[in-house]
């Protein structure tokens, strides 16, 4: 007998559903957030020595120069974030072939690991965004410390976290590790309920 399709799955699949929750206003939400579906996802580790070669071959890629530090920059349907020294995660929506043009662009520059089924990606905004990630996060996201294009590996809730502010709006990023994402995402609408929040 043959076994039926695999099917890919969002890791907050049956969680995130979309709506106004939390405390209800008159005005808008304090809170928006999204769950990034249909990401694909790459982390590029270049060797010893070449990561000004990296950093070029990925722009000629991907149309996006990378920063070589803890910084966020975004063209082309494509986001490079810095995670360390010549380290960088590549994030794609809808872009399936991003792995395989990765694979055969930083060959012999740079080791590079598909991530797209281990990591899940989260987005908040609005203008209580900042004080709902103050509840679990003890960095200082005040725009001066941490202004838009600004990355780091820090906890959120006890939970590894990669975070970067992707606009001034302001508006965050968030990924974990799959596994944690539904006991995350728990933590994430508990602690903006009490300013309003819409899941889109």
């Amino acid at each position: 007998m043959a076994s039926p399709p695999l099917i890919a799955r969002s890791a907050l699949a049956g969680a995130a559903q979309p709506g106004r929750y939390g405390a209800h206003g008159e005005g808008p939400p304090g809170a928006i957030l999204v769950a990034r579906t249909g990401l694909a996802i790459a982390h590029i580790v270049s060797r010893k020595g070449k990561a000004a070669d990296v950093m070029q071959r990925l722009a000629d890629v991907l149309g996006t120069m990378p920063e070589d530090g803890p910084r966020h920059v975004a063209g082309a349907g494509v986001a490079l974030v810095g995670c360390g020294l010549g380290q960088w995660l590549a994030l794609a929506e809808g872009e399936r072939q991003l792995i395989s043009r990765l694979t055969v662009a930083v060959a012999g520059a740079a080791s590079m690991v598909d991530l797209t089924s281990a990591k899940a990606v989260m987005g908040i905004a609005g203008p209580r965004a900042r004080d709902v990630l103050a509840k679990g996060c003890g960095l200082d996201l005040d725009p001066t410390e941490f202004p838009p294009g600004s990355a780091t590996v820090t906890q959120v809730d006890h939970i590894a976290c990669q975070l970067w502010r992707s606009d001034a709006t302001p508006a965050y990023e968030l990924m974990v590790n799959r596994s944690l994402a539904k006991s995350f995402w728990s933590w994430l609408t508990a602690s903006a309920a009490e300013y309003g929040y819409e899941v889109r």
